[in-house]
């Protein structure tokens, strides 16, 4: 029973590493389809803080082939976001310009994936806080 048991949770394990390279300033905030996304909390820069309003901006790395070992960085790019506490609202400035999209958290993959993580992780990084906490305690753990 106890083999059948650590079967199963091998079987849901994220096939991504938690850190790049075990390395905790780069943190897991996405994977799909072999690619992983990960926070340089290195990178981590609080531009505005006057709550309930923040702007912080991050560095993602993306490593491909990470679901088989891969670690080499194939690209680096900062997102920058806006977050309203009071409306518990976020947003990502897409060009880096102060053109704000505002970031669904019941939206689909297409719409969220990394950046919803990725915002979610860099208001965690700062504060020490969730801002949406709609992710489980796997994901707040790693940062």
């Amino acid at each position: 029973m106890a083999v059948f048991m650590m079967m199963i949770s091998t079987a849901f394990a994220s096939p991504y590493p938690d850190h790049l390279n075990g390395d905790p300033n780069y943190i897991l905030c996405d994977g799909h389809m072999g690619v992983a996304w990960y926070v340089d909390r290195s990178s981590l820069n609080v531009q505005k803080y006057a709550p309930p309003q923040y702007i912080i901006a991050v560095n993602v790395v993306t490593v491909p082939d990470a679901d088989k070992g891969g670690t080499a960085i194939s690209q680096v790019k900062t997102y920058r976001f806006f977050y309203n506490s009071d409306l518990v609202r976020m947003y990502l400035d897409r060009n880096l310009n102060d053109d704000w999209s505002y970031i669904d958290p019941n939206g689909s993959w297409a719409q969220t994936g990394i950046i919803m993580p990725t915002g979610e992780i860099a208001f965690a990084l700062a504060y020490n806080y969730k801002f949406y906490g709609n992710f489980g305690d796997e994901f707040y753990n790693r940062i």
